[in-house]
């Protein structure tokens, strides 16, 4: 009888508590950042210490891009995870073929090819980590919605039906920030210190860039992901898209508008 009453009691309890809320979103408009590069677009952030979410376009934060290049951060946690990537200085040879980016057409470590986004490396790594690999790990990540078939095993985060939105970006970099992902502590760490863009004594930016190729059926699509860390110990954890406007191609100023847009965006909300 006393556990039958204990018993209702924690129902009843459980019944009367508030369920979790929701991060709070708080829209800003942000827009004289985009049109001073001709971009269209959105940018999310999630203020850790005031637990809510800043948004631009939020109803656009919630659709699904391909990844892109910013996949090259879930790509080398899984190599390094399962043994496919050694660690971050393993040589990735080139193959030979000049490719439009100089920087490209080198042999270089993995860090290096993190760092200035070598499609190639990752591609030859990606055909080591094979589908099979990806389909358990991709789920355990909670990285978007990944599509991996034998046919687009080197190129499933450049094309295809792949999608992540910025809530799943921002999502997935809390989770690295606080090296809470089911994967090894060490492999975290080493790729969060790939990721260091500028440090000062005031704040460290983290991030990485993401650039989806215009083809006959999608437009250029651009992309940075990342967090900044406050010498307080605050963090913001954000995730920018870009489109040219009207469906153009993108222009010289493209590829750079992604950081300073972004910066510009960091230093109005006061983290920069």
């Amino acid at each position: 009888m006393r556990f039958v009453c204990l018993l209702t009691l924690v129902l009843l309890f459980s019944a009367a508590a508030p369920a979790r809320l929701a991060p709070k979103i708080v829209e800003r408009n942000l827009q004289p950042h985009f049109e001073k590069y001709g971009v269209q677009g959105s940018f999310l952030l999630y203020d850790a210490p005031a637990g809510q979410f800043v948004a631009y376009n939020p109803a656009r934060c919630r659709q699904g891009f391909l990844p892109a290049s910013t996949f090259k951060i879930p790509n080398t946690l899984i190599g390094l995870q399962t043994g496919a990537l050694p660690d971050t200085a393993t040589l990735c040879k080139w193959d030979g073929v000049a490719r439009e980016f100089p920087q490209w057409n080198q042999d270089m470590s993995y860090g290096r090819a993190l760092r200035v986004s070598c499609v190639p490396c990752y591609q030859q790594l990606a055909r080591r980590i094979g589908v099979e690999q990806y389909r358990a790990w991709l789920p355990r990540l909670r990285y978007g919605r990944m599509a991996v078939a034998p046919a687009t095993l080197d190129t499933f985060w450049l094309d295809g039906n792949s999608r992540i939105s910025q809530f799943e970006q921002v999502d997935f970099l809390r989770r690295l920030h606080a090296e809470t992902l089911p994967v090894a502590a060490r492999h975290q760490r080493a790729v969060k210190q790939l990721l260091i863009l500028k440090k000062t004594s005031e704040y460290t930016l983290y991030g990485k860039t993401g650039w989806r190729f215009r083809s006959a059926t999608n437009p250029d699509n651009g992309w940075l992901v990342g967090w900044i860390t406050r010498a307080d110990g605050r963090t913001a954890l954000f995730a920018l898209n870009i489109e040219p406007k009207g469906g153009q191609a993108a222009n010289n100023r493209f590829m750079g508008a992604r950081r300073a847009i972004t910066e510009s965006i960091l230093q109005e909300l006061q983290w920069l």
